[in-house]
């Protein structure tokens, strides 16, 4: 019934299961380096050098997928628990997503990224009544007419996983959606 039930995983969370476990791999296999350092056909997501790591790395792969499994199965657990003892979970959804991320990786152009994956523009706040000098956050901006193509895909996937998980959702600098 393991089998079955991973299998399930697997085709349940298709749309962002393979790039996290590649990109984590990847990540490993590079020190842990960022991945605009890698390799650039790996870097670009060459689906060739893609298709060489993969193969080469299978087994790695594959205890990547496995380990997302097993947190998905014992968070649900946990969540179910809670539910029995009339605990809701919060989930925190931030705005920005980390630059050197699978998010970033393997949707670089819904980012204002360079050819070489580095920000052109990156996120902050000018001076205020909390910080004389503004706030430096370093998030790569996203280019929102790109998600309006898709109706943005982008982030009703972030969303839904988020929602499947929690119960409710606080979205981390609502107002930057405002503006």
């Amino acid at each position: 019934p393991l089998a079955a039930e991973l299998a399930r995983f697997r085709e349940r969370e298709r749309g962002w299961l393979d790039d996290a476990a590649t990109f984590s791999v990847l990540a490993r296999a590079h020190g842990g380096r960022p991945f605009w350092e890698w390799e650039p056909r790996l870097r670009d997501r060459d689906p060739r050098a893609l298709a060489q790591f993969r193969a080469s790395h299978v087994r790695a792969i594959e205890r990547a997928v496995a380990t997302f499994f097993f947190f998905d199965r014992q968070w649900t657990a946990l969540r179910e628990h809670a539910h029995t003892r009339g605990v809701s979970i919060v989930g925190d959804l931030p705005i920005y997503v980390d630059r050197s991320s699978v998010d970033v990786w393997a949707a670089r152009d819904l980012f204002a990224l360079d050819a070489s994956a580095r920000p052109l523009e990156i996120s902050g706040v000018p001076p205020d009544y909390f910080s004389e000098t503004g706030q430096l956050w370093g998030h790569p901006l996203y280019l929102w007419d790109r998600h309006a193509k898709d109706e943005y895909a982008w982030w009703r996937r972030r969303l839904s996983r988020v929602l499947a998980l929690t119960d409710v959702v606080r979205i981390d600098h609502f107002r930057a959606f405002a503006a």
